[in-house]
């Protein structure tokens, strides 16, 4: 694109007569390369204003502003009523540039594994685009979509939300072609207050759809009543799961096509069936023959941090600490109370659940109290309603492992991010004794 082009579509205010061509856009000028164009967001933690002469000196040829400040590069702002509907705009205007496929995924749980999963099997075929990561805001959505080109044949998109109309602007901006949800959880119930409201936002997600080809886990009670491609382990699915079989690193079941067919996943876990009949779904409907799809799930790694199991030593760390949410852990601890011989579990709290925190960690304790030959360490602050060797950080936790070493046992380390498991489990991976 070219200044002139984006200046028309932002509705921008600037003098900038040239026609100079557009790299990439960008928020974070840390990422600035020379012929980008910064568009300058006030955020919760920095505002980008602050930050106009860097990108300018870094080499970008313009900024979008909604103020100039008497800035000495002004004569490079382009200035409109707000930078985050500029980058709504200009996503938007990428997106339908480009007419191809785009698959839309939220839900609770589940979306980055399912979305890893699609687009995994999705490039046996297609050249495709994905958001990395969880980046899955208005930033990180629209900062992928500005990178789609010519190259690219199918983008599989994961919309988040912690608040009421996120999925809204995300789908209207996306305009999906095809929409999963993977379920309806009690992740950010302290925004949402109650799971009808985080029903009525991920449903959103059809908003921006032209033709409402949606799939959704057919098991989730609230996802049951919606109409739509519906898969479970439940007989009344559409695409049903029988045969489940599950050992310490993998788990099988059977599906009902043409013929029978077994899916093997090699990561253990039985929570991922719904994700992984979600993306078989999608995958057939994409064109991509049963055979290729079977092949790709068995060869299919999790993201780093998502149920990933580390042999060190004596031990097995069961590294489930990327995020966290009461079904979530519930997955994990089913799975854990299965292992035989000495099991530890090392939970953090899990976050943004208001008025039902101590309610979901008192459930969590309930949940824990059936495993056997297990010890367990808590740390953060609700997570002392869990019984346990409670820990106000992941800090102390560390020095009491160092002064009582962990020998001979299957590790589960669980809880959100921000808690900061991750310390523990890099200790636990690179102690040396």
């Amino acid at each position: 694109m070219t200044l002139k082009e984006i200046i028309k579509i932002i509705g921008g205010k600037s003098n900038i007569s040239d026609n100079l061509q557009v790299n990439e856009i960008k928020t974070d000028t840390r990422k600035i390369n020379k012929g980008d164009i910064f568009i300058a967001l006030n955020g919760k933690k920095y505002d980008g204003h602050n930050f106009i002469n860097v990108a300018i000196e870094k080499g970008a040829v313009a900024c979008i502003v909604e103020k100039l400040e008497n800035n000495r590069y002004s004569n490079k702002c382009i200035v409109v009523d707000n930078t985050y509907q500029s980058l709504f705009d200009l996503g938007n205007y990428i997106r339908n540039k480009h007419n191809i496929p785009l698959i839309a995924i939220t839900g609770s749980n589940g979306k980055t594994t399912t979305k890893d999963l699609v687009a995994y099997i999705l490039s046996s075929k297609y050249n495709v685009l994905k958001n990395e990561g969880s980046k899955n805001n208005l930033i990180g959505v629209s900062e992928t979509l500005f990178k789609l080109n010519n190259d690219y044949e199918v983008i599989v998109m994961e919309l988040g939300t912690n608040h009421m109309g996120e999925i809204n602007t995300l789908s209207l901006m996306c305009n999906p072609t095809t929409s999963i949800i993977t379920n309806i959880g009690s992740s950010h119930l302290e925004y949402f207050k109650k799971r009808k409201n985080i029903l009525k936002e991920k449903k959103c997600i059809t908003n921006g759809m032209f033709n409402k080809e949606l799939i959704l886990n057919g098991d989730d009670r609230y996802l049951k009543k919606l109409k739509g491609y519906k898969c479970g382990k439940n007989r009344y699915n559409d695409l049903v799961a029988y045969n489940i079989n599950e050992n310490l690193n993998s788990i099988s079941f059977c599906i009902k096509l043409d013929k029978e067919y077994k899916i093997v996943f090699n990561n253990p876990g039985k929570h991922f069936i719904n994700d992984i009949l979600l993306s078989i779904k999608t995958c057939l409907l994409y064109n991509i023959k049963i055979d290729t799809i079977i092949k790709k799930i068995n060869s299919f790694k999790l993201t780093d941090k998502r149920m990933n199991l580390l042999r060190v030593d004596s031990n097995t760390i069961v590294n489930d600490c990327y995020n966290s949410s009461y079904e979530s852990i519930h997955a994990g601890l089913d799975y854990i109370k299965k292992v035989p011989g000495n099991k530890i579990l090392i939970i953090g709290d899990i976050l943004e659940l208001g008025d039902y925190s101590i309610k979901i960690h008192k459930r969590i304790n309930r949940l824990v109290k059936k495993i056997k030959n297990c010890k367990v360490f808590t740390v953060g602050i609700y997570t002392d309603y869990i019984r346990g060797l409670h820990f106000k950080n992941p800090d102390d936790l560390i020095q009491y492992i160092k002064k009582n070493p962990i020998r001979n046992s299957y590790i589960y380390v669980k809880g959100s991010r921000r808690v900061g498991l991750d310390k523990v489990v890099d200790y636990l991976v690179n102690i040396v004794e």
